[in-house]
């Protein structure tokens, strides 16, 4: 059975292509393949993969913009997997996307992290 998309899906990927990484990537294409450093091949799987990535932080932070929550709040509201969903984080912490609020029922508490 095919998922039903949301609207919530669409605008997560609006916002994944009009987000930074995605349009320098797709930008740099050409030069990274016609000048050898990547097959066309190689090149789509990264744009796939980082288009997916993004879609997902987009659609955690789009939760996470109604208040701090954890990975099983974020996971029932995404539909996510709880792997995938700890997998971004992990990502968004490290460039200060996000941060580690509290702690609940054993779980840390994710929120948007204010720059």
């Amino acid at each position: 059975m095919k998922e039903k998309i949301t609207l919530a899906d669409v605008e997560a990927a609006v916002d994944a292509f009009s987000g930074e990484r995605l349009r320098w990537l797709i930008g740099k294409g050409d030069i990274l393949v016609q000048g050898g450093k990547l097959t066309q091949r190689r090149f789509d799987e990264l744009v796939e993969k980082t288009v997916r990535d993004e879609v997902e932080r987009s659609n955690i932070e789009r939760v996470l913009a109604t208040g701090p929550a954890t990975i099983t709040k974020i996971a029932k509201q995404t539909r996510m997997d709880k792997e995938r969903i700890l997998w971004n984080l992990l990502a968004m912490l490290k460039w200060n996307r996000v941060e580690i609020v509290g702690d609940e029922k054993r779980e840390y508490v994710y929120d948007i992290k204010e720059v």
